[in-house]
This record gives structure tokens, sequence and C-alpha cells, in this order.
């Protein structure tokens, strides 16, 4: 379903944000969102990161073209956070925009995420 004013990509491809992940793939899987990450969006948020966050996986939220988040949105990184904690997975929030930023300040969660503040995957 198509959210507007959200977008989700994995990898530089909208496509693949509803396809399995790739068995022995190398490096990080980057889940890009850009615009509103609100109710309407949280749920296809979760989607993607529910299928990308497994055992082992290196998953990189790529955070530098949201607009806007509110306590779904918020919600659906602390979930992803938590299955990743769980799995043994690594998620990063990446450049994150001044308006995740606030959000996770105002919220008091900013210590629960691994912040690349650059965006440079690292």
């Amino acid at each position: 379903m198509a959210v507007e004013g959200f977008s989700v990509e994995v990898d530089g491809d909208p496509e693949r944000a509803g396809a399995d992940p790739r068995p022995g793939s190398a490096g990080p899987t980057v889940v890009t969102v850009s615009g509103d990450v609100d109710l309407a969006a949280a749920d296809a948020l979760w989607n993607v990161l529910d299928r990308y966050v497994a055992p082992g996986a290196t998953v990189v939220v790529d955070c530098s073209q949201v607009a806007f988040l509110d306590s779904m949105g918020l919600r659906t990184l602390i979930r992803a956070q938590q299955k990743a904690d769980g799995s043994g997975a690594r998620l990063t929030l990446a450049a994150p925009s001044e308006a995740v930023l606030r959000v996770l300040h105002l919220a008091g969660v900013k210590e629960l995420f691994v912040l690349d503040l650059t965006g440079s995957g690292s």
C-alpha cells in the first residue's frame, strides 16, 4: 500500500522493500526512509524493518530525508531496535534529520539507538 508523503527503499531499490533479504549478501542492508513517518506510514516501515532485521544482519536506516516523525514512527524504530537487540542484529540510524533527532531527544530514547550522525554507515 502506497502512503502519500512517505517512501522506503532498500539498497537504493524501491522494489526490494518487499523482497526477501539476499542470502549471504555482504555488507549492510541500507533502508532509506523519506518523508513523514507517522501513523499512516508506520506499518509499511515496520514490514520492511521486520523483514531485514534478522540474526546476524547489519541494517542501516538512512534517516536523512525524514521530514516528520511522530510517536508511531518512533514506536516502529524502537520495536526494530528491540528486535535487533534480541536477535544479535545490528541496527544503525544513519544521518538522522533534525526532525528525528528532536523526537529521540524529547522522548528520552536517543541512547537506545546506535546513531551515525555523519551517515558514513559505520
